[in-house]
């Protein structure tokens, strides 16, 4: 992370998507923020897996401007892009993608890109554009929903401006003090559709979680500042593989699982519990409430 007071955000693309790319970093320099990743080309030089892990992990936000190419890949048959992307969810960064597709709605020549497109769609929040102004309309909502007060990013760990008598007094200056919610074992509930034979069923499977995991994963969302169906969202990313894998293991001759979902209002009570504890906050923005970290 960054010394400064910008919104450093990582951008993974493609030498052949250079006018995109072009087009993204102008709007992410007009709204203020930074923006960091090479679009590789190994003319130039080889790809750098070191560089490129380092900036991933410096860098607030992760966004994926997916185009009509798979790229360069790796040795083991992965795309450069594919594997920023994964690094990026396991540090449990916002991601989020711009997928370029065709106007006849056709699918890729390349098989590969296909599942790539699909892969991401599953499991990642993002747009689908057609036309360069559409991706402009895109970039600028989102960074403006990234975009939040990123004083806040810089300041985690820095001494208090103000003493802890100062401190409105529905917080109390112990929990003001409090910067990790204490870690409970609980049974996550969650749902997923099971594919069986050409058939699909919703199926519900209670995943055992500590609430510490929950609170690391979404963290750097809190940071930014956003809804609560974003945060839910991020979540249901992270834990993915984790209701495939056992709703496959429980439903036998089922070949797929996709639409992972957490029961809401047990994710709800999760954050109301924080909120009563003073780790985050809720402000309501229009008609969405926005969840924090305490300045």
């Amino acid at each position: 992370m960054t010394s400064t007071n910008h919104l450093l955000i990582y951008v993974s693309s493609l030498p052949c998507d250079a006018e995109f790319r072009f087009e993204v970093d102008r709007q992410i320099a007009l709204s203020g923020a930074l923006g960091c990743g090479l679009a590789w080309q190994s003319d130039f030089a080889e790809y750098d897996w070191v560089l490129v892990k380092r900036q991933i992990e410096q860098a607030d936000a992760f966004l994926l401007l997916l185009g009509e190419e798979y790229g360069p890949t790796t040795p083991t048959g992965i795309s450069y892009q594919h594997r920023e992307l994964v690094h990026a969810q396991s540090l449990h960064k916002p991601v989020y993608y711009m997928m370029h597709t065709s106007m006849d709605g056709h699918e890729a020549a390349d098989i590969r890109l296909n599942e790539l497109r699909q892969q991401v769609r599953a499991q990642v929040s993002g747009k689908i554009w057609h036309l360069k102004d559409e991706l402009t309309v895109h970039v600028k909502t989102l960074l403006k929903n990234w975009k939040r007060d990123v004083q806040s990013l810089r300041m985690m760990g820095a001494p208090p401006a103000v003493p802890a008598r100062a401190v409105a007094p529905v917080i109390s200056s112990k929990i003001a003090l409090k910067a990790v919610p204490p870690r409970e074992q609980i049974e996550l509930i969650t749902q997923g559709n099971v594919y069986k034979g050409g058939n699909l069923a919703p199926k519900v499977v209670k995943i055992p979680m500590k609430t510490d995991r929950i609170w690391r994963s979404i963290q750097p969302l809190l940071r930014l500042g956003t809804s609560e169906d974003r945060l839910r969202s991020h979540m249901e990313q992270v834990i993915t593989g984790e209701v495939k894998n056992r709703l496959l293991s429980d439903n036998p001759g089922s070949h797929a699982v996709d639409g992972v979902r957490i029961e809401r209002n047990q994710f709800r009570n999760i954050l109301d519990g924080w909120a009563t504890g003073g780790f985050v906050l809720n402000k309501a923005q229009g008609a969405r409430t926005i969840w924090s970290l305490p300045d």
